[in-house]
């Protein structure tokens, strides 16, 4: 059974949580309306039936935070400290394990973004590839796969994931 990072990214941190993908997945669970919602939530579910490990990164919680923060005027939810307090809580619960990004992340971010010729947001998404391979995980779950194409990890697709 292989580690699985979510990704983040708000439609703008299982595996990884992405940030407009990172924290995307993390960030719909507090949109139940959102066109993302039901896939997010079951793609997670069915992960932790099946007994797989789910890690976040720090950098997944910090984008989280910033978008759920973020008055509804500049694309975020608009969320008071306490609520995004509690909602970090909640993914805290549901990942498990916080991957870190401490200084041996840098190498592996450096191979990435010089060897991809990763330029602009992308470096971002390359930060997160390195966290996970620094942590030896090899999936992300993200609904932007294509942001994560030729970084080494393979993508999982949350509507994909959510099927039986």
């Amino acid at each position: 059974m292989s580690s699985t990072t979510v990704a983040r990214r708000y439609t703008s941190p299982t595996a990884a949580c992405e940030h407009a993908g990172r924290h995307q997945c993390a960030l719909r669970r507090l949109e139940p309306a959102h066109d993302h919602y039901r896939d997010g939530v079951a793609a997670t579910s069915r992960l932790i039936e099946r007994g797989e490990p789910l890690h976040i990164a720090a950098q997944s919680i910090a984008e989280f935070w910033a978008a759920a923060t973020r008055p509804p005027a500049q694309n975020g939810l608009g969320r008071e400290i306490a609520a995004a307090a509690s909602a970090v809580e909640e993914i805290e619960r549901t990942f498990g394990l916080l991957l870190s990004d401490e200084a041996m992340v840098y190498r592996h971010w450096k191979r990435l973004i010089v060897d991809q010729r990763v330029t602009g947001r992308r470096v971002f998404d390359a930060r997160l590839v390195a966290v996970m391979l620094a942590r030896g995980v090899g999936r992300v779950l993200t609904f932007n796969g294509a942001d994560f194409a030729g970084l080494g990890v393979v993508v999982l697709e949350p509507r994909a994931e959510a099927c039986p």
